[in-house]
């Protein structure tokens, strides 16, 4: 049975009005923050770009995505849950008429689907994280670029870091597989900050507005030129928790990674000084671990495990123009089952603080 004619089986079942709802926006809803300034899109046509995540449409970190991704010029809809979704994979069921929607953006009773009425292009749809996006795939392309699929998807930033097997039963990684599966290339943020909070909690320079720059500014490298990624690959990116020392995006570094360790991977070479040093690609979970100000991202397949050298080479030849080495030592166990409280800037070799200066190649 489709997963189209079970959807409708089930709503048909349920009684559930074929009407989607359209939920008010409080006044403080899709405001541009002072003194905000925002990469635009250059590109001859605009960019469709479907967000979704797994921890629901009224989460600050998609809200704020939204907004800067809409202020590139790009073309953007988002798709997500109506509650948090969080661990559930990449299961696709639907829960059929909202009732205990996150942050009560959502009256109980209302129907399966619907969206902001200030902004129709906000949307919710009551199901898991990847029901809300193949909601996304199947209604709401036909309702805003007529039935063409988007560009590219991007699912977060999830508040929590999806790291090593965690990837597994991450909501977010399964709604940037379930699109890559489309043939969509899809991008998996995640935030090491776990702090929820509703899109009206939005402050200037907040976490949410430093994960969106991390995140729109690996959106523009990803579509700077066509392909944007290998068929069926997407990306696994994980940004660290704040801190005193990595508090704006001057501060930090993009690091290429392997989701997990001791699988084949590539490297990078970093000339520093004159002399040229050969790095082997590390450990996702090692770099973000690692205290210093890194953002780590990893390209995986459908299976959500890292994908060939050959593979993994191409995805690092098309981000290496924001690409910095990062010379940090392996742990295996915790890099495939993470302890998020985990802290090892110490252990980072020969002192260099998580990233090497200087050109950055393929071994």
């Amino acid at each position: 049975m489709s997963a189209s004619l079970f959807r409708k089986l089930a709503v048909a079942a349920l009684a559930i009005p074929s009407t989607v709802l359209a939920i008010p926006a409080p006044t403080t809803f899709n405001r541009r923050v002072p003194g905000e300034t925002a990469s635009v899109n250059t590109r001859a046509a605009p960019i469709k770009i479907l967000i979704g995540n797994d921890d629901g449409w009224a989460e600050a970190n998609i809200r704020q995505l939204y907004t800067d991704a809409q202020r590139a010029g790009n073309d953007v809809v988002l798709s997500a849950g109506a509650k948090n979704g969080s661990g559930l994979s990449s299961l696709d069921i639907d829960y059929g008429k909202v009732s205990g929607a996150e942050y009560g953006s959502i009256p109980d009773g209302a129907p399966q689907a619907g969206f902001n009425q200030t902004d129709p292009r906000l949307n919710y749809f009551n199901g898991t994280p990847v029901a809300a996006m193949e909601y996304g795939f199947e209604e709401l392309t036909k309702k805003f670029w007529g039935g063409a699929k988007p560009d590219i998807v991007l699912s977060g930033p999830n508040v929590g870091s999806n790291l090593g097997a965690v990837t597994l039963i991450s909501g977010t990684v399964g709604v940037a597989t379930y699109a890559a599966g489309q043939g969509v290339p899809a991008i998996a943020f995640s935030g090491g900050d776990k702090t929820t909070r509703a899109w009206t909690a939005l402050q200037p320079g907040d976490i949410s507005h430093l994960y969106s720059q991390f995140a729109m500014a690996i959106t523009n490298q990803v579509i700077s030129s066509t392909p944007f990624l290998p068929k069926g690959v997407s990306l696994n990116v994980n940004f660290p928790a704040a801190s005193t020392n990595c508090s704006s995006a001057s501060d930090f570094k993009y690091v290429f990674t392997t989701i997990y360790p001791l699988v084949p991977r590539i490297g990078c070479t970093a000339s520093v000084g004159g002399s040229v040093t050969s790095i082997s690609t590390p450990a996702e979970a090692d770099v973000i671990t690692s205290g210093a100000c890194l953002v780590s991202i990893s390209a995986m397949g459908s299976n959500k495990l890292d994908v060939d050298t050959a593979t993994q080479t191409t995805v690092f030849n098309k981000l290496q123009p924001i690409l910095s080495c990062a010379d940090v030592k392996d742990h295996i166990l915790s890099a495939i089952f993470p302890l998020s409280t985990l802290r090892r800037r110490e252990d980072l070799e020969d002192g260099v603080p998580g990233a090497v200066e200087g050109t950055v190649n393929t071994l």
